[in-house]
């Protein structure tokens, strides 16, 4: 029975394979750890997949250097490329102390913020320090 279950589903995966394998190969404009998505005043907002949390920056990081370290990413998570991230549009990559990689957007290194979740935005302007991440065009 499973055997006749599995040939039923081979012409599915057929007739509808190749358009679902296309849709991936479309380059997107930002990393595949995040994504964007539309937020009510905010505009869109990139968000951090699959935790769904907001994007953020701090004002005290400068010329794409990271200063939140040690203590501070606890609370505040460095979005963490992989080791074969490379630029792309507005987006590069950054060394961290660590030497692990972290996104950047237009400069600025970007966080996401360990107790946001979708729904329960409260890290916009926290400190006065954090922000977070719009997409403007």
């Amino acid at each position: 029975m499973k055997r006749r279950q599995a040939l039923a589903i081979l012409p599915i995966l057929f007739l509808y394979g190749a358009p679902a394998r296309a849709a991936f190969d479309v380059a997107l404009p930002y990393p595949t750890e995040v994504a964007l998505s539309e937020e009510g005043e905010k505009g869109f907002v990139f968000r951090r997949f699959p935790g769904g949390q907001r994007l953020y920056t701090y004002d005290l990081d400068r010329a794409g250097r990271s200063y939140c370290n040690e203590g501070c990413e606890g609370a505040r998570p460095p979005v963490i490329a992989p080791a074969a991230a490379k630029s792309m549009g507005e987006w590069s990559v950054i060394r961290r102390y660590d030497d692990r990689l972290q996104w950047v957007y237009r400069g600025h290194p970007v966080y996401s913020l360990f107790h946001d979740a979708p729904g329960d935005p409260h890290g916009d302007g926290e400190g006065g320090v954090w922000h977070i991440l719009p997409y403007e065009k």
